[in-house]
């Protein structure tokens, strides 16, 4: 394990992970026996995120507006958590925690205390990514659980057609729709395979959504984003528990 106080790097003999406390995101996958790397740099030209954690929310509320026993709360889309310094809890050889805590700032735009708890464990040629949150009052404490960036519009409605499990990535796949999105549980992973082989997977058994999403003709990456929640449906007007 090595830190220079922005990031943690952890190793073993088949890969080379960071991850930064600003987000808690992990920022570097460093694949030792293929020699490269597999993890978007984040030019900030493209898109300057690399895995950012979303909290409280993922997606947009309407209007960038949620409501909450009858008062109003301003929010931003994917929620604050990825753009505030996290803390270390315990970092080593093969794992890192990192901590946020509510501040009045959260308060303002989430009347919640809570803990956040976000670790990165190295084991072999898999990285374990948890979340744990606590509130003062759990069963009071809304949220969505975090996973990666993504975005609603232009969502895929209907059926796509796999063969063996598989479908091919050829250009235009994104033409229809910006964000293919998979609900219901319906997946316990996904992944990507260069000639044939398997490049990347990730594992996301219970969770309810699966997002899949790339603009072509400017992002040279495909995102694989396992989510517990989704944007607010068009005009919705309800309060905060109903989301």
């Amino acid at each position: 394990m090595k830190s220079d106080g922005s990031m943690f790097t952890l190793e073993n003999e088949e890969l080379l992970i960071t991850v930064e406390r600003h987000g808690a995101q992990l920022s570097r996958i460093y694949d030792k026996k293929a020699d490269r790397e597999v993890l978007w740099g984040a030019d900030p030209a493209v898109w300057n995120r690399h895995s950012p954690i979303l909290f409280p929310f993922i997606g947009k509320s309407v209007n960038g507006k949620y409501r909450y026993e009858g008062k109003e709360y301003n929010i931003s889309s994917h929620g604050f958590a990825r753009d505030m310094d996290f803390e270390p809890v315990l970092c080593d050889m093969d794992e890192c925690t990192y901590v946020l805590k509510d501040t009045p700032e959260t308060m303002e735009k989430y009347p919640f205390h809570f803990e956040l708890e976000i670790t990165h464990r190295l084991k072999g040629r898999t990285i374990d990514k948890e979340g744990v949150k606590a509130g003062e009052h759990q069963d009071s404490l809304h949220y969505q659980a975090p996973n990666a960036e993504g975005y609603e519009e232009s969502i895929l409605q209907g059926d796509l057609k796999l063969t063996d499990g598989k479908v091919p990535v050829t250009p235009g796949f994104f033409d229809t729709a910006l964000t293919y999105m998979f609900d219901h549980e319906q997946i316990s992973s996904v992944g990507l395979l260069t000639d044939g082989k398997p490049y990347v997977t990730v594992l996301c058994d219970g969770f309810p959504f699966v997002g899949v999403w790339t603009i072509e003709k400017t992002h040279p990456f495909v995102c694989l984003e396992p989510w517990m929640g989704r944007c607010d449906d068009f005009g919705f007007k309800g309060e905060l528990p109903e989301k």
